[in-house]
């Protein structure tokens, strides 16, 4: 039965050509805006590791002073001190604890003349790093405590710049210069861009995937810093500008994360940091509170607004939008099924009942819907292209649609055009033949 309303649907199709080609046309530019704003948007803010998005926190302490904290409100700051990170980072309540920094220094790989040196960002990290965000690796491995605690030259590359240095060949074992140090490779990662990257700061949240990592230690040992990298906040400056007091100020430079697996892990570590933060302020630091927060990834990016606000916005007018579209399309189904009144009153003398147009009628824009659910779709490709074209700094993962958005966007088509072809089709299905019969 169906096989001959699609016949019926598809003869009224060719029947108002003009008509059902606008009404397609609405449809598709009408979804291809909503889908590429919400497409953008779902992708800048979705969750980057779903597996552990509940049980992954940021550790904050209100190291403030009394006037700073005025200013900063209810926030804290998402990195500690050099000298916090290092202490909290001795406990053995986390199931994985991690303590990030960054810099900026030039590698090369010495058995290749031909290569220039090149600026890289490095993320300096501990040996939990690899683990608590199951970073996949291609060969070798992440370095161990030993590695870490004696401040080793080891370092991990990105694939990419493997593929640069070593023509993507499994290097662990080889030598690099970094900052004219050798440094041995122990391991490479294979290609790993959490979008957003909640792991770094708000600044980089969706610029590419960092280049190298090694130790901390490391970094410490040799006093490699870059402020900007490093997104350093001081609310009281350095004795001088040396490393050494950098590292021993106030100033927060030091992203830490810790993975507590279930409610009662995460109120043993809140206690933890009450009493730290209780000690400390008895020796005469934490002027301010003994506040602390865990914050879950999500509260994370929201709180340090890594997650852009206009993004709604921008889906919110999308689907304004759409809806102008098809109130548009309303009204040309409304005219287009308004011409067929005849064919409509000559089908109901010779037998057909109002519940047999409804089904035609719903069928025809069902073919309709779907035609600009495919067109739509293959517009939100293109504007998505465009978009990329020119944000062509932001990773190319942002941009793209997935086979769940793809199959929201035609299933979003189908149903907006039986939706706003309701009323059209109650009118079409309730024409008296003696009405349209006197006419002929």
């Amino acid at each position: 039965m169906m096989t001959y309303y699609f016949k019926l649907a598809c003869l009224g199709v060719r029947k108002t050509p003009f008509l059902s080609f606008l009404i397609v046309a609405m449809i598709a530019i009408g979804i291809a805006a909503t889908m590429t704003t919400y497409t953008v948007s779902y992708m800048m803010s979705k969750d980057p590791i779903p597996a552990k998005s509940q049980t992954l926190f940021n550790v904050q302490l209100d190291n403030f002073s009394k006037e700073y904290a005025i200013e900063m409100g209810d926030k804290l700051n998402y990195t500690l001190t050099y000298q916090d990170a290092m202490n909290l980072i001795k406990s053995d309540i986390p199931r994985y604890q991690v303590a990030l920094n960054s810099s900026e220094e030039m590698l090369s790989n010495p058995a290749r003349p031909d290569l220039q040196p090149e600026n890289v960002t490095v993320r300096t990290t501990t040996p939990d790093f690899f683990n608590i965000f199951e970073v996949p690796i291609a060969f070798g491995n992440g370095w161990d405590q030993q590695a870490e605690d004696n401040a080793a030259q080891v370092i991990v590359l990105s694939k990419k710049t493997n593929q640069r240095l070593f023509n993507g060949e499994n290097s662990v074992g080889q030598t690099v210069l970094f900052a004219d140090k050798v440094f041995t490779v122990v391991g490479v990662m294979e290609h790993w861009s959490p979008i957003p990257k909640y792991y770094s700061h708000a600044m980089d949240t969706y610029n590419d995937p960092y280049d190298v990592f090694i130790p901390l230690n490391t970094q410490m040992k040799n006093e490699f810093y870059s402020s900007f990298s490093a997104d350093t906040h001081c609310w009281q400056e350095p004795e001088d500008g040396s490393f050494a007091a950098l590292i021993a100020s106030e100033c927060s430079m030091i992203n830490m994360w810790v993975e507590l697996p279930d409610e009662q892990t995460k109120a043993q570590y809140k206690d933890f940091l009450t009493s730290y933060a209780q000690q400390q302020q008895a020796f005469g630091r934490f002027p301010n509170s003994t506040r602390s927060k865990l914050l879950t990834v999500r509260e994370r990016l929201i709180d340090d607004e890594m997650i852009p606000n206009d993004g709604k916005l921008a889906v919110w007018l999308a689907v304004l939008f759409l809806i102008v579209c098809l109130l548009n399309c309303m009204s040309l189904m409304m005219a287009k099924f308004f011409g067929r009144s005849k064919e409509v009153g000559l089908r109901r003398a010779v037998g057909a009942s109002k519940q047999a147009i409804f089904i035609q009628f719903s069928v025809e824009l069902a073919l309709l819907g779907a035609l600009g659910g495919l067109l739509g779709l293959a517009l939100a490709q293109l504007g998505l292209k465009i978009l990329t074209s020119i944000y062509y700094y932001m990773p190319a993962g942002i941009m793209q649609m997935n086979l769940s958005l793809a199959a929201t966007t035609l299933l979003l088509a189908l149903l907006c055009s039986l939706l706003f072809g309701l009323l059209p089709i109650l009118k079409a299905s309730q024409t008296t033949p003696s009405s349209q019969l006197k006419s002929l």
